[in-house]
């Protein structure tokens, strides 16, 4: 009994020793998976993070491909409109240049149309009678066809009568414009401004005035209304 005691022992110590190198065995074995299992999560981690930076610097390359493509697009616009907007304003220069100049044209026409229709009323004598107040002061159309429109006397002593208007004169006519006393006042003191309105052939106005004292004309003036 006291033989077979120490067998049973080591029986045991070699059971515990070998339980105990499985059991570490097997912990080994575990920490060595759990361990390779970290580094290929690790490693996954690792590359799906790269993965996804090349996908962001990628996604971020696309946005600032497009912002160019738009800057660009943007910048076409905007030389396409100033340069349609430039040759817009050509033509609109081009035109008004076209219009001024057939303004320039259509009045130059005017002037000459004005000018070879105009009339030229001229002083053609004057005279007065002492004894009755009568005045009269004489007219001639050296100048194209017109119709004596209004006659208007401004004076100190004289007023008109038979004025006969409207009156048409044609060129080289002649006509008597006549006025009398209205006053003590002798007619050869009374001071006169005579206003002779007319108009041409086709309805310019014309007015010609004649200044004096008695029978004498110190001033004409023509006014040409076009």
């Amino acid at each position: 009994m006291k033989q077979i005691l120490p067998l049973i022992i080591s029986f045991f110590f070699i059971v515990s020793f070998t339980t105990k190198s499985d059991s570490l065995s097997e912990n080994k074995k575990s920490n060595s998976k759990t361990l390779i299992s970290k580094k290929a999560d690790t490693l996954n981690n690792n590359a799906s993070n790269q993965v996804n930076k090349n996908e962001y610097n990628n996604l971020g390359l696309f946005f600032e491909i497009i912002t160019a493509v738009g800057s660009i697009a943007t910048f076409g616009s905007f030389i396409f409109l100033f340069r349609r907007d430039k040759d817009k304003q050509a033509q609109i220069d081009e035109l008004t240049n076209i219009v001024s100049t057939l303004t320039s044209l259509k009045d130059i026409e005017n002037q000459k149309l004005n000018l070879s229709i105009r009339p030229d009323i001229n002083l053609n004598g004057s005279g007065y009678q002492g004894t009755d107040g009568e005045w009269h002061l004489g007219i001639e159309n050296t100048g194209e066809k017109t119709t004596l429109t209004k006659l208007e006397l401004i004076s100190d002593g004289l007023i008109l009568h038979n004025e006969h208007i409207p009156f048409v004169m044609e060129k080289k006519s002649t006509r008597k414009i006549f006025a009398r006393t209205n006053t003590t006042k002798h007619v050869k003191d009374c001071k006169f401004e005579l206003k002779i309105y007319h108009t041409d052939k086709i309805g310019n106005l014309h007015i010609v005035i004649f200044k004096g004292i008695g029978s004498t004309v110190r001033e004409r003036e023509t006014i040409n209304c076009a």
